[in-house]
């Protein structure tokens, strides 16, 4: 694992290290959806897709602060809109992918706004949390 992140560190561009961060937390999102798929009913597991999301877009927030440490100007706003865009994209392949699964659209638009709040909420305590730590590790 240390080795991955030394090669992303040391071989990525600024835009690559934003694009790993925000995949990284897509992947955990629709992995745990669909790994939650395997023991319950789909509509039970609707009821999680908040809490997913949420742990997620803090890794989000997390990780692009510590992929990128000082070379982000705005630090906050960065963690927050990489934190949208996982909630976007999470949002369009499990939007994709429900219907295939269940013949049906499971999530309105009051599920949409939750998932957006969330997902800016988090991100931004991911950024909170990144920035006190770094401020420690000095």
């Amino acid at each position: 694992m240390k080795s991955i992140q030394d090669f992303v560190q040391n071989n990525f561009s600024l835009t690559g290290k934003i694009v790993y961060s925000i995949l990284a937390g897509v992947f955990g999102t629709i992995l745990l959806a669909l790994f939650l798929t395997t023991f319950m009913p789909v509509y039970s597991v609707l009821k999680f897709i908040p809490w997913i999301i949420a742990f997620n877009t803090l890794l989000t927030g997390y990780s692009l602060l510590d992929k990128t440490r000082n070379l982000l100007k705005y630090k906050h706003i960065s963690a927050v809109c990489a934190g949208i865009s996982n909630v976007i994209i999470s949002l369009g392949i499990l939007a994709l992918l429900f219907p295939y699964l269940m013949g049906e659209y499971l999530f309105s638009i009051k599920d949409y706004i939750l998932f957006f709040i969330v997902g800016i909420i988090c991100s931004g305590l991911g950024a909170i949390l990144a920035i006190k730590y770094f401020k420690l590790e000095k």
